[in-house]
């Protein structure tokens, strides 16, 4: 059989009854922002880790 014919089966059943849990954006953009700030500390950038940090504490307020 050609390789190019075969239509791809696939692997994992699809479901249509789960739905996706809602993205932390807030939360991962937070946590981000804080490896974020640590690494430019690290790189002895005490301003811009700062600046992160203060991005870190705003994702971490509730939305306004």
């Amino acid at each position: 059989m050609n390789a190019a014919r075969r239509t791809p089966t696939p692997t994992t059943p699809v479901r249509s009854d789960i739905e996706a849990a809602p993205f932390p954006t807030r939360e991962y953009i937070g946590a981000m922002a804080l490896e974020m700030a640590r690494m430019a500390r690290d790189d002895g950038d005490g301003r811009l880790a700062a600046m992160l940090e203060q991005v870190a504490q705003v994702a971490g307020a509730p939305p306004a």
